[in-house]
């Protein structure tokens, strides 16, 4: 509830894919409540603590969190030396756009004018590489908007439980100004009266308006309509 509080019911750097793909998904998602096991949630909540907080490893006494933070650290730790990057560290800044939209940064870390990024992805799971991540370029747009002096934006995709644990990708301060401004618009389509819903995989995922939903309603009639035996 504070997290939402915070985000004062506008769009987040973690959902800004859903919202491109159905402008109606930020408005449902406050009209319905998810029905669905928050267990993994909590779950993955309480490893990004650990980073957060940076608890020492022998202080984590369940042994997925350990490998989790040790893995998680390994891999943080890598992309700093490649970098070469000895900057100022924030942990879970909040940045917005012009009070229209905003993301909460795992780790960033600022030097001179460059901003490496790294985003943790805790539970086990196939996410989207840093190179196609829609979030990690909403993440770097944030960056770019508040901290003027910032050329260019390393960024990685830690997901300690998978092989490779990150993937980078790199982006100038002009392509992701460009992509702002693409977020902030689909945004403020959001926030219209009765946006348009459009279902598919990716933005149905984890929409509480899942059995609510027209437009998922009609996209699974015509699948099975159209399903053929082998």
């Amino acid at each position: 509830l504070g997290e939402m509080d915070e985000r004062d019911g506008k769009m987040s750097a973690s959902k800004v894919e859903a919202v491109v793909l159905c402008p109606a998904y930020l408005q449902a998602n406050q009209k319905f409540e998810w029905l669905g096991d928050r267990s993994a949630a909590n779950e993955g909540t309480a490893r990004h603590e650990n980073e957060e907080n940076e608890v020492p490893i022998d202080e984590i006494g369940d042994e997925d969190r350990r490998k989790c933070a040790i893995q998680s650290r390994k891999a943080l730790q890598w992309c700093r030396e490649t970098l070469e990057i000895h900057g100022v560290i924030e942990r879970e800044a909040r940045l917005w756009w012009d009070g229209h939209w905003s993301g909460q940064l795992d780790y960033m870390e600022s030097d001179g004018n460059r901003c490496f990024i790294a985003d943790y992805k805790m539970l086990r799971g196939d996410h989207e590489p840093a190179d196609k991540n829609v979030q990690l370029q909403a993440q770097g747009a944030l960056v770019v908007k508040n901290y003027p002096n910032i050329e260019e934006v390393f960024l990685a995709l830690i997901e300690p439980f998978n092989d490779p644990t990150y993937t980078t990708i790199s982006y100038s301060r002009e392509f992701l100004l460009k992509k702002g401004e693409e977020f902030t618009k689909a945004s403020l389509d959001a926030l219209k009266e009765n946006p348009k819903p459009v279902a598919g995989a990716k933005q149905c995922k984890w929409c509480s308006a899942q059995p609510f939903c027209p437009a998922l309603r009609e996209l699974i009639t015509s699948k099975l309509l159209n399903y053929e035996l082998a």
